[in-house]
């Protein structure tokens, strides 16, 4: 059974640009850009569809109590 690895920020920089034709500094604008819309739009809907990928959904979580691991 093969173990999945996961990919780097570096290496999908690398793979998109690769594919699209442009920069890594390109690939890496679009990519950072990408993502941050993902975000700020499942904070404002809820949801957000990513086209042939999936989508994001906002998840609901109780509080859990933390514990301080040098105090105790």
């Amino acid at each position: 059974m093969a173990t999945a690895t996961k990919m780097t920020q570096t290496q999908i920089v690398k793979e998109l640009a690769d594919k699209c034709g442009c920069t890594n500094k390109v690939a890496k604008m679009f990519l950072e850009a990408y993502g941050g819309m993902a975000v700020r739009e499942t904070k404002k809907g809820g949801v957000f569809v990513l086209p042939g990928l999936g989508r994001l959904v906002k998840q609901q979580r109780k509080a859990r109590m933390g514990r301080n691991p040098a105090t105790g």
